[in-house]
């Protein structure tokens, strides 16, 4: 009977796993986009897409989480300088920080938008952020989420005060979740 009772437990204990598991998707494909305005205009760049892990469902949105890490060295402004300049130790310090990380804490719905609080790391600054984003889900099961929001540069080392250059940087985070 006890051998019995073990068993049943082990199967329901993997069955629940599974579930689980079978819950995390990962981030297939994105984009990730920012703009900063400066003396000359507006610097329109990119860097390569997020990559992780996410947790989502709309029905249970009090259950998502994500992580996710975008790597410092992609940056790209189209200008090789600019571009050198800002993976250097002024900026971004690629070398000693290789990632840009989010991990959420909660998740919830903000009406007919989410919105996701945790944790965003640059260099070795860690802060709280809410980040808003909006969910599609697809045809194929998979989720489009988007997500625009601003952060001041400053509050994470990136670079020092200057009058050349704002300190606010409209991020725009594209990633399809599957």
């Amino acid at each position: 009977m006890r051998t019995r009772l073990t068993f049943a437990l082990w199967i329901t204990l993997a069955a629940i796993a599974g579930n689980v598991s079978a819950q995390t998707s990962k981030i297939v494909s994105g984009s990730t986009k920012f703009s900063v305005k400066f003396i000359l205009g507006t610097c329109n760049g990119t860097f390569e897409a997020p990559r992780g892990e996410a947790v989502f469902d709309e029905k249970s949105p009090q259950s998502a989480s994500f992580d996710v890490r975008i790597a410092a060295n992609t940056f790209k402004t189209n200008n090789n300088t600019r571009d050198r300049d800002m993976k250097s130790d002024k900026y971004f310090w690629v070398e000693k920080y290789p990632d840009i990380h989010f991990r959420s804490s909660k998740v919830e719905k903000k009406g007919d938008k989410y919105q996701a609080t945790g944790t965003l790391t640059m260099r070795d600054v860690s802060k709280s952020v809410a980040l808003p984003f909006d969910a599609k889900k697809n045809a194929d099961g998979s989720y489009s989420l988007t997500s625009t929001f601003e952060i001041n540069r400053l509050d994470y080392k990136i670079g020092e005060k200057d009058w050349k250059l704002k300190d606010i940087v409209t991020v725009n985070l594209q990633a399809t979740i599957r």
